[in-house]
């Protein structure tokens, strides 16, 4: 599942995710995501679209380039049950990734929401809407080794305003 939300995530927020899991109906809270200091989040999503507006390979590099917008996000603390709503009017994901090594450069521009996991992620656990421009690099499994490379635009700390 973590690879599963990882790939979605830089392409929606990262302006359209749709991340709910059916519940059955005896189960209790949601495990949600270690990607709060202290706590787990869960992630949701209305409206909005995405489009894979360009996928080429060129050079041993597959390039692709996804585009959303008018999504509605919901992250909610899974002990409280506080959570944090808020649009995005749009976001641009642009990825390159090298066929021989696995690794993934990721361009995110506009609202894209990013969650770094506990023990997993350089910088984690975070969860963070950035309005601006974030690079970063991840391997083949969608694991951030390094830092990011380049932030730039408002960064708006969801983890702060759900503890």
């Amino acid at each position: 599942m973590r690879k599963f939300l990882c790939r979605l995530l830089p392409m929606t927020m990262m302006a359209a995710l749709a991340l709910t899991t059916p519940q059955a109906a005896f189960a209790g809270k949601p495990v949600g995501y270690a990607a709060c200091p202290g706590f787990n989040v869960t992630v949701t999503s209305t409206g909005g679209t995405q489009d894979v507006r360009m996928t080429r390979v060129k050079d041993g590099i597959i390039y692709t380039i996804v585009a959303g917008r008018g999504t509605t996000i919901t992250v909610t603390n899974v002990e409280s049950e506080e959570s944090v709503t808020f649009g995005t009017k749009g976001s641009v994901t642009r990825t390159a990734q090298d066929i021989e090594t696995g690794s993934i450069d990721f361009s995110l521009s506009g609202a894209n929401l990013v969650l770094l996991f506990d023990k997993v992620d350089v910088g984690g656990p975070s969860t963070v809407l950035y309005t601006g421009l974030v690079k970063f690099t991840t391997d083949s499994n969608y694991t951030l080794l390094e830092p990011m490379d380049q932030v730039s635009g408002t960064q708006r700390d969801i983890c702060a305003e759900l503890s």
